[in-house]
């Protein structure tokens, strides 16, 4: 298994919310809202398993001097994948 990363919002509001309820994070059961807050985030890094979302990173910032991670999301199934520490 390889893990590939990528800054492009490619993906699809079933696939965050799948991930985001792996988790069972709250957010999850709000789709739509959590999608189009991905996308409007300045910085969105992903982990992907072939086409299959595995995790995710979330960076706010002011493009200037602040930058923080508002939160990383690993499915549960990948958590002890040496790959996925490098999200």
């Amino acid at each position: 298994m390889t893990i590939h990363f990528t800054e492009e919002k490619r993906f699809t509001q079933d696939q965050v919310q799948q991930l985001f309820l792996s988790v069972h994070w709250i957010s999850g059961q709000y789709p739509q809202r959590l999608y189009n807050a991905l996308m409007h985030s300045s910085t969105v890094i992903t982990a992907w398993d072939d086409e299959r979302l595995v995790g995710l990173a979330r960076v706010l910032d002011d493009s200037e001097m602040l930058a923080y991670i508002h939160y990383v999301l690993v499915d549960p199934a990948y958590i002890r994948d040496r790959e996925l520490r490098g999200i």
